[in-house]
């Protein structure tokens, strides 16, 4: 089966490799003129070729075919117009925000859920029962009758003091100017 494929391949390999640089550039030439995209020096070239070379011609005559096969295909219209497309876009974005938006939720309530289930259903009470039980039952709590103290003016614990540091004496510094001087 790739034999068949080879061999199917290998003429137009070679008809690619005959076709030498003169008769690319002639079909480009060819190609611009259908176009409309030569100088007046080309177009005169190109004439002249068309009326003295059959190969010419008959390359002329299909690119002719096959430009007016390519306008004539029909242009497929635009499904949508930019706004809806416009639309379209953020309505996705919308439902993409807003489902972000229902699973943190829905996540915070399950937190929720679970740590109220985990206070019940936890063999131990928890400090927030404890202080709830103690407001309902304010006999139990005890009363301080000492009244707190600050102090302001003197510190409740000695602070030791660090040893102080003389300053040293710096000795005199060279100048630049007589070092230059020195130097010289």
């Amino acid at each position: 089966m790739t034999s068949n494929f080879e061999a199917s391949k290998h003429p137009r390999q070679e008809a690619a490799k005959e076709m030498d640089s003169q008769q690319r550039d002639r079909f480009e030439l060819l190609s611009a003129f259908i176009d409309g995209e030569v100088t007046a020096a080309e177009r005169k070239q190109v004439q002249e070729l068309l009326t003295t070379d059959p190969e010419m011609q008959r390359l002329h005559s299909r690119l002719l075919m096959l430009r007016q096969g390519l306008q004539k295909l029909p242009v497929p219209a635009a499904e949508t117009t930019a706004r809806q497309a416009a639309e379209q876009v953020f309505s996705k974005i919308d439902r993409r925000r807003n489902l972000r938006t229902v699973i943190w939720g829905g996540g915070a309530i399950a937190a929720l859920f679970v740590s109220a289930l985990s206070g019940i259903f936890s063999g131990s009470q928890s400090p927030l029962g404890n202080f709830a039980a103690n407001s309902i039952n304010p006999q139990k709590q005890e009363v301080a009758t000492e009244p707190l103290m600050i102090a302001v003016n003197r510190p409740l614990l000695d602070i030791p003091k660090g040893a102080v540091s003389s300053p040293k004496t710096l000795e005199p510094s060279v100048s630049p100017t007589t070092d230059k001087n020195n130097f010289n």
